[in-house]
This record gives structure tokens, C-alpha cells and sequence, in this order.
């Protein structure tokens, strides 16, 4: 679960070509500062947007999570720049998030915990003009053991040219995930991949899009080959006080996303053990690993319009995925999910916050224990400098009985404090 403060469209108020994400405090007040500025800053104003439309593009895909450190380095950046010496190239960031969570699921008793929900601490470093690395490491509590989340290597000089390459683990640009709210969206918990991938992209005028190659942790009938790839695609405009952007992206195995790659492995296991039962000589025959791939799309929709913000995206299989691999009512599942958000930022207690409203779904996607329909409610409030206190309520229900599901109802209530350092 991470906080969240402004949709992802608002950082294109700074002329971004992509779904990229920052703060809303640190958003507005660069805003602010941009609306200000006079004609004899255009020159320097217009490089410092490039380098900020480079940075979002290379996120895409990323949790919120990822987004916040980037953040955070992009602040020590700032600051270790008017120090001169070694440290100017080299920066450190952190994110620290303590969750309290009260769940009345919809089977058994309710629960309630308090939680590390993640720690992360990065490492950023310009090497050149032309070379960037990134590296950090995750841990939540009960979820991730401490493990390198990001090692990344980007080649980029927007001065030069609008083309940048990115090699090593990261996100791969499939999906925008963006939300004002502490929990997930539905599209992430289907469509996150982390990978160890190269990129090539590139951010002209609006325009940005990249393609990406990796090899999966999927072996498609035992194959052990650079044969997953993907690519996307975005376009942002300005208007006076309306901002607009869209963006769609494609990747050819669905199935090696985070979520789903659990899944599809349990599930062939189960049918092994099955098979083996109750027909041994087939048992031999029949593959671990998936024997096809199956594609995946999505869409995504941005608008800020003044204080209001609004949030669209779908994302979907692109064909029904073997039984074997992920079913649905006897038959193999197409899973897909969407999230329509709408943010609203304002002054509370001389802070800024944020509320947020959205309604989010899934569909076949009942063996990925998702919700079928989620309507879930959120306030966050900047109470310091990189420091966010955050509050949500989620309701959610299950897929009918007929469909896998038990058809009852969940709720959850989330206060959430997070610090970026």
C-alpha cells in the first residue's frame, strides 16, 4: 500500500509526456514557481521539464512506492547540487511506511494489525552527462523480505537527443497505476511486472513511448530465451487550467506478471497432482511450465482540471489463458481490471490534502482473489515536509457463489504514515 497525494496527470503540468507521478505538494509548488517564472527563464524552465518528463517516462509501470524514492532522490539531487564536490553526483533517498489496518473479510473473523507495510532505501548516481544509475532495496513486512527492488543503468541526455535506454531490474512500462489512495489499484495487483529488461525510449513534444525485451520468469514450454517483450505508447497536452494526457501499452505474456506468475505456477502444479491421481500415465506428459503465451493490453486516461483530478484505466488479457494455467467457470479466465478515481486537493489545517473517491472492479479474475467490485473512500494530509499522514475505507465484494466466489461483502480501514527522507 503506498501514499499518495495527486494523480498522475498533474505532473504533466510540467509539460509531461507520461504517466510519471509526484507529490501534490511538491507538484503545485513547482506549478507555482513555473507560472511565475519570465520570459528570460524560458531557455532553463524548458530543460528542467525535459529531465522531468525523462525521469516519469522511465518509471512507468512503477508502484507508488518507487515513485515516492524517485522523488525523494530527485530532492537530494536539488539540494546536493549547490554543494559542489563528489556528493553533487550522488544521492540517497528512503521511504518509510507504518500501517494500522482493521479488515472484516467476507469468510472468518475480523482482524487488525499494525504494520512496516515498506521500507525502501535508494541510491542514485550521475556518473556523466550521459549515464545514470539507480539502485534500492525493499522490505515489507510479512510480504518482502529484504531483497534489491531497483538496479538500474540509464543512458540519457536530453540536451542531445529525445531517445534514452534503460537496462537492469525495473518496472517494465506496462500500465500507469496511478491513484490518490494508500492501497493498490486493481490493474497493478494483474498487471506488475518487475523484470530484468532492457528499454529504449524516447519524449518529443507530448509524445513518448518505449519497447522493452526480457526474459521471463515464465519458461513457455521449457524455453529459456529472451522472448517477452512489450511496448507503450503516450500523449499529453496543456490547456490554460485543463491537463490532459492518454497512454496505452501492450505486453506479450501477461502470465510472467507478478501476481499472476504465482498463480499460473500453483495452478499447473495442482493439475499435475491431479492428473497423477487420477490418471498416472498421463502424468509425465503433462508440462510445469505454459505451454503458450498469453498477451495483455491497457489504457489509461488523465485529466486535472484546477484543484480536480481524474483517473481512468483498463487493463485486460488479450485472450483467455489455458485452464491448466488460470480458469474461469471451467474454462481458461481472459482476468481484466479497471479504476475510475477522482481526486480533489485542498487546505486543510494550513496543509495540503487530498480526498479521493473511486470505484474499481475486476472481471474472471475470482482465482486471483480479487474483489469482483471495489468502492473505496481516501483523505491524506502533508503534515511536514515529506512527511504524509493517510486515511482509507474500502469496500469491497466478492464474485457471486456461481462464479468462484463466496458473495459476500469486506471491508478495510487503513490509517497509513509515511516519510520520504
Amino acid at each position: 500500500m503506498k501514499t499518495q497525494r495527486l494523480s498522475w496527470a498533474i505532473a504533466l503540468a510540467l509539460g509531461a509526456g507520461t504517466s510519471g507521478q509526484v507529490t501534490a505538494q511538491t507538484l503545485e509548488e513547482r506549478v507555482r514557481r513555473l507560472e511565475q517564472e519570465n520570459r528570460e527563464q524560458a531557455a532553463a524552465i524548458d530543460q528542467q521539464q525535459r529531465t522531468i518528463v525523462q525521469q516519469k517516462q522511465q518509471l512507468e509501470g512503477s508502484p507508488q512506492r518507487v515513485e515516492q524514492l524517485e522523488e525523494a532522490l530527485d530532492t537530494k539531487r536539488d539540494t546536493s547540487a549547490s554543494l559542489g564536490g563528489w556528493i553533487e553526483n550522488i544521492e540517497i533517498g528512503g521511504l518509510i511506511e507504518v500501517e494500522g489496518v482493521y479488515v472484516d473479510p467476507d469468510e472468518g473473523s475480523s482482524e487488525s494489525d499494525l504494520v512496516l507495510a515498506t521500507f525502501e532505501l535508494g541510491i542514485a548516481a550521475q556518473v556523466t552527462d550521459w549515464v545514470e544509475a539507480m539502485a534500492s532495496l525493499l522490505y515489507e513486512e510479512d510480504d518482502t523480505d529484504l531483497e534489491v527492488d531497483l538496479a538500474m543503468i540509464t543512458i540519457a541526455n536530453p540536451d542531445v537527443t529525445p531517445v534514452f535506454f534503460t537496462a537492469g531490474q525495473f518496472y517494465v512500462p506496462f500500465g500507469a497505476y496511478e491513484t490518490n489512495l494508500v492501497s493498490d489499484p486493481l490493474t497493478l495487483e494483474i498487471g506488475e511486472s518487475r523484470e530484468t529488461a532492457a528499454q529504449l525510449g524516447f519524449v518529443y513534444q507530448g509524445f513518448s513511448g518505449s519497447a522493452y525485451a526480457f526474459n521471463g520468469d515464465n519458461k513457455v514450454n521449457g524455453d529459456n530465451h529472451i522472448d517477452s517483450w512489450g511496448a507503450n505508447l503516450a500523449f499529453a497536452q496543456e490547456r490554460e487550467d485543463l491537463v490532459w494526457t492518454i497512454g496505452a501499452g501492450y505486453i506479450n505474456d501477461l502470465g510472467d506478471s507478478d501476481t499472476l506468475q504465482d498463480s499460473v505456477a500453483d495452478n499447473r502444479a495442482a493439475r499435475q497432482l491431479e492428473i497423477e491421481e487420477l490418471r498416472p500415465e498421463e502424468a509425465e506428459q503433462f508440462s510445469l511450465d505454459p505451454t503458450e503465451r498469453t498477451g495483455g493490453w491497457t489504457a489509461n486516461l488523465g485529466l486535472v482540471y484546477r484543484d480536480f483530478n481524474l483517473i481512468g484505466e483498463y487493463l485486460s488479457a488479450t485472450e483467455r489463458f489455458d485452464p491448466d494455467s488460470l480458469s474461469f467457470k471451467n474454462k481458461g479466465a481472459e482476468p481484466a481490471a479497471w479504476n475510475i478515481e477522482l481526486g480533489y486537493n485542498f487546505e486543510a489545517f494550513g496543509k495540503e490534502s487530498v480526498a479521493a473517491v473511486a470505484y474499481q472492479g475486476s472481471s474472471e479474475a475470482v482465482n486471483l482473489e480479487l474483489p469482483e467490485t471495489r468502492w473505496a473512500f481516501g483523505w491524506s494530509i502533508g503534515l511536514f515536509d515529506g512527511t504524509a499522514l493517510s486515511f482509507e475505507y474500502a469496500h469491497d465484494k466478492d464474485y457471486s457463489t456461481r462464479d468462484g466466489g463466496t458473495g459476500n461483502n469486506s471491508n478495510a480501514f487503513v490509517a497509513q504514515l509515511a516519510v520520504e527522507f
